[in-house]
């Protein structure tokens, strides 16, 4: 492909394989090193680079940008290379924190963008050896099976994920989460605190999880996943009025309008 040449719909499914193959790369590097990492620097606010977030970016871009040079890059690490029309977004280690203390809710994520669309996404949870993917208008999928959201109807019998309440350094923010949360365990069944938003936004596609409630933004984080929860049927809607950050709903849209209604009280 050249590097004037703009990204066609039939091309999807092939950069998806070969993003396939650069997140299990990465999986078995990370398989290896669980429990062992090392933290180089604190990048931000209880958020510390560990040398396996570099080892398995290293990774990632090594095949894609062998495999498809033509296509640019937006990672967690490596920051912008090259093109931005069309484009992969990486995160190299989603749950660097469970990854830190042995955890296994960690997981990889790896989205194509194209004209400011996500037209693929794959995720992988290495410990699970899961691998999620989607294609736009195509449908979601794990290990090559279809997927879809859960049927639960009412709020009383959801299982939600609830977003990390403690990474902010806004104590607003966590002011504001703690709010919410007392207010969602209310009124659900259960809720769950996973510490990577991958896995939840995955739990919420194959129907794991009924709903997903985040206040996280970066596209890294969260574009695979947003089109895994589309493609399987879920709906998304992110919440602004009297918020000081915005917040992010997912779920498997039968419940989603009161979901909203409760947030928006």
């Amino acid at each position: 492909m050249a590097s004037t040449t703009f990204l066609s719909l039939s091309e999807v499914p092939a950069l998806v394989k070969i993003a396939e193959e650069a997140i299990h790369e990465a999986g078995s590097y990370l398989l290896e090193h669980l429990g062992r990492a090392q933290v180089q620097h604190r990048k931000a606010y209880k958020d510390d680079l560990l040398d396996v977030d570099l080892g398995s970016e290293r990774i990632i871009l090594s095949v894609l940008q062998k495999e498809a040079p033509s296509i640019g890059v937006l990672s967690e690490e490596a920051g912008v290379i090259g093109r931005q029309d069309q484009y992969w977004t990486i995160d190299p280690v989603d749950g660097s924190a469970n990854f830190q203390h042995g955890s296994p809710s960690f997981g990889i994520a790896i989205a194509l963008i194209a004209n400011q669309e996500t037209v693929g996404g794959v995720i992988y949870l290495p410990t699970r050896n899961e691998l999620f993917t989607a294609i736009r208008g195509q449908g979601a999928y794990l290990n090559g099976e279809k997927i879809s959201v859960s049927r639960a109807a009412t709020l009383e019998h959801a299982l939600v994920h609830v977003g990390d309440l403690s990474s902010s350094s806004d104590p607003r923010v966590v002011e504001e989460g703690l709010r919410d949360f007392a207010a969602i365990t209310a009124h659900v069944h259960r809720t769950r605190i996973v510490g990577s938003i991958v896995t939840e936004l995955a739990d919420v596609a194959c129907g794991r999880a009924d709903a997903l409630v985040s206040r996280t933004s970066n596209p890294w984080d969260i574009e695979a996943g947003k089109l895994l929860v589309s493609e399987a049927g879920g709906k998304i809607t992110t919440i602004t009025d009297n918020r000081i950050k915005p917040l992010y709903l997912y779920s498997n849209g039968i419940i989603h309008d009161t979901f909203q209604n409760l947030l928006e009280q």
